[in-house]
């Protein structure tokens, strides 16, 4: 899952695509291959969506309105229509998983359906619709003012999108996750996927705070007091504020690659893991690449306090034959790559309990 850390406007709208529940994503897919093949001015889409899904203007005008411009699927410029970096990933791959993942980053609370399956199932639709508006009229406040219809509305576009996605199946009336949907939220917290960019903005503003501080390297208040939802948040914060710091960089081998999508193979690394309770405080956080976020926490490699120098461990030297192995003893002594603001220069101490509980040696 993709890291943000610009304040995104959400909208509380959704809106249905053209078709039955069995043809709405398959009629998005191919909206989009035609956007992508011909480029199209606004009025084109009209008319396009118009004639091929047999809709009224009115009705064309806000598919195109909220399910491709709001979501971001599709962008503007120079009267042209173009697919976003999101548009081209689910045309190219038409994944579930990467399209529920932009609709909720653009409308609040459709991953939340999940949440309140997971917890209950087989529920009938209005009491789905009820437990889901609890739920997110927190988070939301601006739905608190929604009449009975809107909330009947609006939920069930969200549901019957669940279901066009393959995520819920419906019997009699009663809702439950499908088997694609108990495998996704296994996989995916759906807490996770519901993050709002702006609660992220808020947290990092709270991580931010830590490092006006004394250095505290261990920390279990958070792990006491927060639901899962606060905790993701939190993660999602602190990987922000530590891959900015490096220009989304790995700070030992200097890795970095950016996918279409405007996501970075980079990780926030806690330097004393989250596992022994490791704090949230940025100096606890070093950028790695995936390959060398294993190896820093496996102790193969560590970083030597004050100099900010790498050391190999004697098992990489012993294993000096194998080409896998030459190419991480080859950083020896190097330094890893600075941060942009000193202030977040990791901690000397929690380089030391890495050095002492977790380095090879």
């Amino acid at each position: 899952m993709r890291s943000t850390s610009l304040v995104h406007k959400v909208r509380m709208t959704f809106y249905p695509m053209a078709g039955s529940i069995s043809e709405q994503f398959e009629n998005l897919l191919q909206t989009l291959q035609w956007i992508n093949a011909n480029k199209p001015t606004s009025n084109e889409v009209y008319e396009w969506l118009k004639a091929q899904f047999r809709l009224s203007h009115y009705f064309a005008r806000d598919v195109y309105t909220v399910l491709f411009i709001s979501s971001g699927l599709v962008k503007t410029s120079n009267g042209r229509c173009y697919l976003t970096g999101d548009g081209k990933v689910i045309l190219a791959t038409s994944s579930s998983i990467t399209l529920l993942e932009v609709f909720e980053k653009s409308f609040a609370g459709v991953a939340a359906i999940l949440e309140v399956l997971r917890t209950k199932s087989n529920l009938r639709g209005e009491t789905l619709k009820a437990t889901w508006f609890d739920l997110v009229k927190e988070r939301f406040p601006k739905m608190k003012d929604w009449s009975k219809r809107t909330i009947n509305n609006q939920c069930g576009h969200r549901i019957n999108w669940l279901r066009a996605m393959g995520f819920i199946t419906t019997d009699e009336g009663h809702y439950s996750l499908s088997k694609s949907g108990w495998e996704f939220v296994y996989q995916y917290p759906p807490e996770g996927i519901a993050i709002q960019r702006h609660e992220i903005k808020q947290q990092e503003k709270k991580v931010d705070e830590l490092i006006l501080g004394s250095f505290e390297p261990f920390d279990v208040s958070t792990e006491k007091s927060s639901s899962l939802r606060q905790v993701l948040v939190r993660d999602r914060a602190f990987r922000v504020i530590v891959s900015t710091q490096y220009d989304y960089h790995c700070a030992i081998c200097g890795f970095r690659l950016q996918a279409p999508r405007g996501v970075y193979e980079v990780e926030a690394a806690h330097i004393i893991p989250k596992s022994k309770h490791g704090t949230d405080d940025p100096r606890n956080g070093i950028c790695l690449c995936g390959t060398c976020h294993w190896i820093f926490d496996e102790g193969l490699l560590s970083v030597i306090p004050k100099e900010l120098s790498l050391v190999a461990a004697s098992y990489l030297k012993d294993k000096a034959k194998d080409f896998s192995a030459r190419r991480y003893l080859k950083l020896q002594g190097c330094k890893i790559k600075p941060v942009t603001n000193q202030k977040y220069t990791p901690s000397d101490e929690a380089l030391e309990w890495h050095n002492q509980n977790i380095f090879l040696g």
